[in-house]
């Protein structure tokens, strides 16, 4: 995979990251790990070499554009209280379960994996992008919550995959093999408050003693 250039930062309000965003994103969902300029140029309506002006290789193409989808996709403000900490988490677990149900998800997860032993590198780094990204905002979100004494102190990182883990349980499973999952927005909370409490008693601060 070739090196990426370095790309020149865009607002995310201007109006043809917005139609390259579109572009990159709705590719991905199609072609999966295949996206090549030429498609994204078609389909934004631009020109190859605008793009290799703005963005400087489809790598970092796919990385700004990427990071950008993922970090607005699940996103958990402010910084943590005892007001805001069962909220927020139950918030952003069913909205996370909200977005795996959607059927671009599925078809796009099926699509890398078959593409993942034929395109190893790019594979990696929308797993990169997308799950790793995912993970550490949500393990900073947690730093902070076990610095305000919300959580006891462990390895956010590993909280923050446990937590992943809890939220989606077998229900992207039931989606890969064609079984019932919960794909309305009753039993996506359900399992979102079930999920989120289980991990607040599990993470509960200390008791201390007098």
């Amino acid at each position: 995979m070739e090196t990426p250039a370095p790309a020149v930062p865009r607002p995310v309000d201007d109006a043809r990251h917005q139609q390259v965003h579109d572009a990159v994103r709705a590719l991905v969902r199609e072609q999966g790990a295949q996206v090549s300029m030429d498609a994204v140029a078609e389909r934004a309506g631009c020109s190859k070499q605008t793009l290799y002006a703005r963005y400087g290789s489809k790598q970092a193409l796919l990385m700004q554009v990427l990071s950008e989808e993922s970090r607005r996709a699940v996103v958990l403000a402010g910084v943590p209280d005892a007001a805001s900490l069962r909220p927020g988490l139950v918030a952003f677990a069913r909205d996370h379960l909200a977005r795996l149900s959607e059927p671009g998800t599925i078809g796009t997860a099926r699509l890398l994996t078959g593409q993942a032993a034929q395109f190893p590198d790019e594979v990696r780094a929308l797993y990169r992008i997308w799950i790793d990204g995912l993970q550490e905002r949500l393990a900073t979100w947690l730093r902070q919550a076990m610095r305000r004494g919300l959580l006891r102190h462990d390895d956010p990182h590993s909280a923050a995959e446990l937590l992943l883990g809890m939220i989606v349980g077998l229900d992207f499973d039931r989606q890969r093999f064609l079984v019932p999952h919960r794909d309305t927005t009753d039993l996506q909370t359900q399992w979102a408050e079930f999920a989120v409490d289980s991990f607040l008693r599990a993470f509960a601060p200390p008791v201390s003693r007098t």
